[in-house]
């Protein structure tokens, strides 16, 4: 599945209408973040029930205050509406991949209980 360039409404959209959604904050500038970007591409093609996405933070200013961003790249990831991962920096594969396989294992209804959203 291609990784998409996300805005807040496509966000939103993403959100809702995925189990699991990863998403990339990124800055054009940022050369770990270009390093990074086969990788996130790998675990794409990889992981095919998942949607991955990316926001440009320099372009979407709102979202990257809203979820304070204060370094790129940030990943963070969303699990039936809920954001259950944000961590900054680039992880090599085996730890992506590690990241995708714990949160696809969350039990949610402990997450949400948790999170107090029950």
């Amino acid at each position: 599945m291609p990784i998409r360039e996300l805005t807040p409404l496509s966000l939103e959209h993403e959100v809702i209408s995925n189990d699991i959604v990863m998403v990339e904050f990124y800055a054009s500038w940022c050369e770990v973040c270009q390093s990074f970007a086969p990788v996130l591409e790998d675990a794409a093609e990889t992981f095919t029930d998942i949607s991955f996405g990316k926001i440009d933070a320099d372009r979407e200013p709102e979202l990257a205050q809203e979820f304070e961003i204060k370094a790129v790249p940030t990943l963070l990831v969303f699990r039936e509406k809920t954001l259950v991962f944000k961590e900054a920096g680039a992880p090599p594969p085996p730890i992506l991949e590690e990241i995708i396989r714990q949160a696809q294992s969350l039990d949610m209804d402990q997450v949400r209980m948790d999170l107090g959203l029950e």
